[in-house]
């Protein structure tokens, strides 16, 4: 999965959707009224002057908008090797001196992989000072050569310590953590507990897949009966400790950074295509207050995808999922795939679908500033990147549906969609867009645009380009300018 946004198995289980009564008519006339109303939203829409992409850089700054203040003095920091952790940081210090570095920290691109993931919040949590290259997955680009040349199997993670490649994330962790024994994450006398542990995330994990990419079988005997058990275990497991953790103590273990990873994939993949929802439970009370120790750890927010990116990264590594059939499904569909999320006004919340937690929730002004400014910052390429969806396809495709490096845009369209893009981060700024339906414009010029609007939209992906937030509001924005055409 490639994107234009950008600003700039571990397989060992232990550690070494006639006739018009009354009421419908009088719901018809105001179904008529509403669309009048959003009828001249459109007329006045697009009658409204559009800002120069200069002219919205000069608007939107951190003398007007704390969004922006806090995003540019991070990134000043990141420069430096210091701030909050970030998706954009290439080297982290910690205090240290850049020269003192000695571990290298190879990740993938998107932000998919969960086995990076978990060493990222590793490196994270205990504070070791890492360089940070990025590497495409194989679903998604092409490996750098300098990068098969050191492994050749082009599998991630990988670390580099004092110029050693260590593969497979769990002995990675283990290395780590005997290299590096400041803040530890695995005390000595949790050891035989951690391995106990860290074999039921392997039965956790072998369960979520029977049940997620196979056809569902019914009954007490059946995958989803299997996989609910193991959940009860882990939840048993965790409410067996004064904290949130699973060894207990005041942070994180390794053995909480291997759950996580999974987990965050498990709450979005086993709602989409199975209609079961684990987060906010009765049932599985434990693992909420875990998740919701994560997230408000700033280590797990910069890492932390949305339900979408989750959709649409999980089956190019693991195959694809198996869609039951019920009415959870079909909500689920509606509400991750955008078909009822992404329009205005977007609603988020702790207790939705798809929760918002409080931690990670800075206001609905805040997401539509992080939305302008990553547009505006690097609105040309971005721009080029949406006409894509009247292009050509790259001759060379990968296995993520949404990837194609390699794609010709269709410049014919560059300056209607540079205009729809300067609108978009205008509204997003101001907030003056409204609740909006589709148009019903039909014209080719129309339709097209729509296309490259749908094309960004759909390759929004978070955390590699800005917080879920931030995400759902451009996401909506392009809707709403879609139905202005």
């Amino acid at each position: 999965r490639d994107s234009a946004m950008r600003v700039d198995g571990a397989s060992s289980a232990s550690l070494a959707r006639a006739s018009v009564p009354r009421v419908a008519r009088a719901s018809t006339a105001r179904s008529t009224r509403h669309r009048a109303r959003s009828h001249r939203a459109r007329v006045v829409a697009m009658s409204t002057t559009v800002k120069s992409w200069d002219e919205l850089r000069a608007s939107h700054t951190a003398s007007t908008s704390s969004c922006v203040k806090r995003l540019t003095e991070d990134a000043q920091a990141r420069a430096r090797g210091g701030g909050p952790a970030h998706q954009d940081n290439a080297l982290r210090l910690f205090g240290a001196r850049e020269e003192d570095v000695r571990v290298t920290f190879y990740r993938d691109h998107a932000g998919w992989c969960p086995y990076c993931q978990k060493l990222w919040i590793m490196l994270e949590e205990k504070q070791i000072p890492y360089r940070v290259e990025k590497i495409n997955m194989r679903s998604y680009g092409d490996k750098p050569k300098a990068f098969l040349d050191k492994i050749p199997s082009g599998l991630l993670p990988v670390v580099e310590i004092d110029g050693n490649m260590i593969t497979e994330s769990l002995v990675i962790m283990q290395i780590l953590e005997r290299e590096f024994p400041e803040r530890p994450t695995l005390p000595e006398d949790k050891f035989e507990a951690a391995n106990v542990l860290l074999k039921l995330e392997r039965q956790l994990f072998s369960d979520w897949c029977g049940l997620v990419f196979r056809p569902s079988m019914p009954g007490p005997l059946g995958a989803r009966a299997g996989f609910e058990k193991t959940l009860d275990k882990v939840d048993e497991a965790l409410g067996s400790t004064e904290g949130p953790w699973f060894l207990g103590g005041e942070s994180p273990s390794i053995v909480d950074f291997q759950y996580v990873s999974h987990v965050e994939r498990m709450n979005a993949s086993v709602l989409y295509w199975k209609g079961l929802q684990m987060r906010g439970t009765k049932r599985w009370a434990n693992i909420e207050r875990w998740l919701l120790a994560f997230e408000a750890r700033p280590t797990y927010q910069a890492t932390k995808s949305d339900y979408y990116t989750h959709i649409m990264d999980i089956p190019p590594q693991y195959g694809p999922g198996y869609a039951d059939k019920n009415a959870a499904v079909d909500e689920a569909v509606a509400v991750i795939g955008g078909e009822k999320s992404w329009r205005l006004p977007v609603s988020l919340s702790a207790d939705g679908l798809e929760p918002l937690p409080e931690s990670m929730n800075r206001g609905e002004e805040d997401a539509k500033h992080e939305a302008a400014y990553k547009l505006i910052a690097n609105s040309a390429n971005i721009v080029k990147f949406a006409c894509r969806g009247m292009g050509e396809p790259g001759r060379k495709q990968f296995g993520a549906p949404l990837a194609d490096p390699y794609a010709v845009p269709n410049l014919n369209y560059e300056s209607r969609v540079d205009e729809c893009l300067r609108k978009v981060a205008q509204a997003l700024i101001e907030g003056t867009a409204e609740p909006s339906e589709p148009s019903s414009n039909t014209s080719s010029e129309a339709k097209s645009v729509r296309k490259c609007l749908a094309y960004l939209r759909d390759r929004v992906g978070v955390p590699r380009d800005m917080s879920y937030p931030a995400a759902m509001q451009l996401r909506a924005h392009l809707n709403w300018c879609a139905d202005s055409l």
